[in-house]
């Protein structure tokens, strides 16, 4: 479904800011065989990140994976069509 324009033009948002889910986020990563985009949430006091074991270890941003493609991997996905929403506003707002 997907071609390699359409690949690179996701990469290009690498970087941008957006509010998704209520948060704001950054786009980090496109992960194109997972098929899956990466946000990290930002702002605020980011939570406490456990170790291996369940202990408190470190607080690290929220990571937010995006799939790019919904089940039937025809069609984009609700939650990436959201972010188009998101990022497509943040654009008009500037």
């Amino acid at each position: 479904m997907t071609d390699d324009g359409f690949l690179d033009r996701l990469r290009g948002l690498i970087g941008r800011d957006c509010e998704y889910l209520g948060g704001h986020c950054r786009l980090v990563e496109v992960l194109v065989d997972e098929g899956t985009i990466v946000l990290e949430r930002r702002g605020g006091l980011p939570p406490i990140q456990p170790d291996q074991y369940g202990h408190a270890s470190h607080r690290g941003n929220e990571v937010l994976h995006i799939p790019i493609f919904g089940a039937d991997r025809d069609h984009f996905s609700d939650e990436l069509l959201d972010l188009f929403a998101c990022l497509s506003g943040c654009a008009q707002a500037r």
